[in-house]
């Protein structure tokens, strides 16, 4: 018989990731990442190695690679005989590109920089690789323990620390081994990189850098390969994640968000011709693609790059509306979006062949009660499901879907519930809250939500204005206007959702991360409906936020209407700490300590004022050595101990 689920059962949870079709449609690649139990003196860590299947009629695939640690990113040779990935041979050791015939035998490893390696590409000939590397580039200072001089605006990321105070460039190396060669000497690092179909150019993009408009938006570059002279096509792209060139290469599809330059708005796919005779144009309307939908069981890489049909008349793009999400054909000339799959589920990540013929796609998907794993789409539409690593895993465990969506309020929000099978003697409620703010909650899985179910509470969640998936005019509606609309949503979603769990007096408890934390701090200084609440990697002051954030200036000016020096007061009227002596809440702060996206100095006043005011119970759950990922990729250990002290905040608060 199933059994509820514990924290400890994310110790033996798989996640699929990196899915990848051969170019002919024959075989498919993609990653299982496990967590390796700890052993007397070491943590329990994640191991990722590529899997292939060959029969893609019936489910199974086996692993490919063997590595000890990470083997992620597979890729296929243009003619389908050999892979190419990215290994980690051991601890703290950077990824070195490796590649190895569908045969099987030993991988051959073609690079061995000290900095490792990035993005990377096979040539349209196959005879070689184009990849991203700072080479030989030591982080001296931070190695010997020095001072740095820190020169440059945008100098930490969050997940990655101090970043390098040289640009990563291009180089290439033949597929059979030998010596690499550099490329560009670009002036920033590459972050996408896509071979036109001749093979003698590449589209690459790079953050805008130093320029005032900052890093949040980037440049496109054409790069002649035999020179490695670029040309600057396309500048202040916002949130640009992929880059597809049609076959025959007059164009170059990219998804991108809607308004060119408004990271706030909802993201797009764009057509440029590639002969520089004429401007991009959104192809895709107010669909959103890729998908932005919300959940904590997934490790690794989930691309959504649109794939042209081999006449170049429309793409394959993954849309996302009202929190599912699911492929559609795209009529590049019409614009008509035609829908190949719906329902109640999520699609993660695609892939299609780059011949047209009987498989559509590879696609991973994941629904409420079930966590992703890999399906191919036919032309006749069907499916069939290829990997089932984690079936075993769902028939020992107790699982509930959700029901909903149910409207909430009067913007258009609704939300979701996910009904306990034995529900706790008072009926108490959880309600989430998601970060972003532009990202949705809806048929992803959440493994916390099911673990909170497992524990007795109905779990309330969904999508207030500022949300995506809803449309550009929901998302951004509310900007400048923090804890105005949006806390009106929550709440409805809290009162509304109680009614309909039947229990009306039913205590209800809050939690969020992110953007969540900071509606978690907003709603506990203006209420005391809430049993209790945990506020996550939370913000609770805009004014010192912009500052400290790696993403700060450019995120406050846009979403909170303000900079540091000239506009406190509009920053301090939506900073959850001006509402501190109001909070009577029990709260429970957790933050990580490198987390430089909502820098830990965060949690660090809130805590100091709550314990000075002495009106709330308050604690400080301080999590070393993770940023802001900790609930999604965090070392498994931390995770467990971040679900369990949520559950024990709630427990101890009935």
């Amino acid at each position: 018989m199933p059994r509820p689920l514990a924290a400890a059962d994310l110790l033996t949870l798989s996640f699929v990731s990196g899915v990848q079709a051969a170019p002919d449609g024959g075989a498919a690649a993609w990653v299982v990442t496990d967590i390796v139990p700890g052993t007397e003196g070491a943590p329990p860590r994640y191991r990722s190695r590529v899997h292939l299947a060959t029969d893609l009629k019936r489910r199974g695939g086996r692993a490919f690679t063997l590595g000890d640690y990470s083997d992620t990113a597979p890729r296929f040779s243009p003619d389908g005989t050999r892979l190419a990935f990215l290994r980690v041979s051991a601890p703290k050791t950077p990824p070195q590109l490796h590649v190895m015939p569908l045969t099987g035998g030993e991988p051959l490893r073609l690079t061995d920089h000290a900095a490792g390696v990035g993005t990377f590409a096979w040539a349209p000939s196959g005879r070689e690789l184009v990849y991203a590397t700072n080479a030989d580039y030591k982080d001296e200072p931070g190695e010997k323990g020095l001072p740095r001089r820190i020169t440059r605006r945008y100098w930490r990321g969050d997940g990655v620390g101090v970043l390098p105070t040289e640009p990563a460039q291009l180089h290439a190396v033949g597929a059979r081994g030998g010596k690499p060669r550099r490329l560009t000497d670009l002036p920033e690092a590459p972050a996408l990189v896509a071979f036109a179909p001749d093979g003698r150019s590449l589209w690459v993009t790079v953050p805008a850098g130093e320029r005032p408009e900052g890093d949040h938006l980037t440049a496109l570059l054409h790069v002649d390969l035999e020179s490695g002279a670029f040309e600057e096509r396309l500048a202040g792209l916002a949130g640009i994640s992929t880059l597809a060139p049609s076959p025959d290469g007059r164009w170059l599809a990219y998804t991108a968000n809607q308004v060119p330059s408004d990271l706030a708005s909802e993201a797009g796919v764009w057509l440029l011709p590639t002969d520089g005779s004429g401007a991009p144009r959104l192809v895709s309307g107010a669909s959103l693609t890729p998908p932005s939908a919300g959940g904590d069981a997934r490790y690794g890489a989930y691309a959504a790059t649109p794939a042209w049909s081999g006449d170049g008349a429309t793409l394959l793009i993954n849309v996302n509306h009202r929190g599912a999400s699911g492929l559609s054909r795209l009529d590049v000339a019409s614009g008509e979006l035609t829908p190949l799959q719906g329902g109640r589920r999520v699609v993660t990540a695609f892939s299609a062949p780059a011949e047209d013929g009987p498989l559509v796609a590879l696609f991973v998907a994941e629904r409420p009660d079930a966590p992703g794993e890999v399906h191919a789409l036919w032309s006749d539409g069907r499916e069939t499901r290829l990997s089932g690593v984690n079936d075993a895993w769902r028939r020992r465990h107790e699982l509930v879907d959700s029901e909903g969506p149910f409207p909430a309020g009067a913007g258009g929000a609704e939300y979701w519930l996910l009904r306990p099978a034995r529900p706790r003697p008072d009926g108490a409620a959880v309600l989430q809250v998601h970060g972003g703010p532009h990202t949705n909650y809806g048929y992803g899985f959440s493994f916390e939500f099911q673990l909170l179910a497992a524990r007795g509470y109905a779990v309330v969640f969904g999508n207030p204005r500022g949300s995506s998936s809803y449309g550009t005019a929901f998302a951004t509606g509310f900007l400048g206007a923090y804890g105005t609309v949006d806390a009106d949503d929550v709440m409805a979603f809290a009162e509304e959702g109680r009614a309909r769990l039947g229990r009306p007096d039913a205590p209800v408890h809050l939690t969020g991360g992110s953007y969540g934390g900071f509606m978690t701090n907003w709603l506990v200084g203006h209420t005391d409906r809430f049993r209790s609440a945990v506020t996550q990697r939370s913000i609770c002051n805009w004014t010192s936020m912009y500052g400290t954030s790696d993403i700060g200036p450019w995120f406050v000016e846009r979403q909170l209407g303000g900079v540091a020096w000239g506009d406190v007061a509009t920053l301090w009227r939506q900073s959850p700490l001006r509402l501190a002596d109001k909070v009577v809440t029990p709260l429970l702060i957790v933050h990580s300590e490198e987390d430089h996206r909502c820098p830990i100095e965060q949690a660090e006043q809130l805590f100091s004022v709550l314990k000075r005011l002495g009106k709330a119970e308050t604690e400080f759950l301080r999590v070393p050595g993770e940023g802001h990922d900790l609930s999604r990729s965090g070392r498994p250990d931390r995770r467990v101990a971040r679900l369990l002290a949520i559950v024990d905040w709630f427990e101890r608060h009935p």
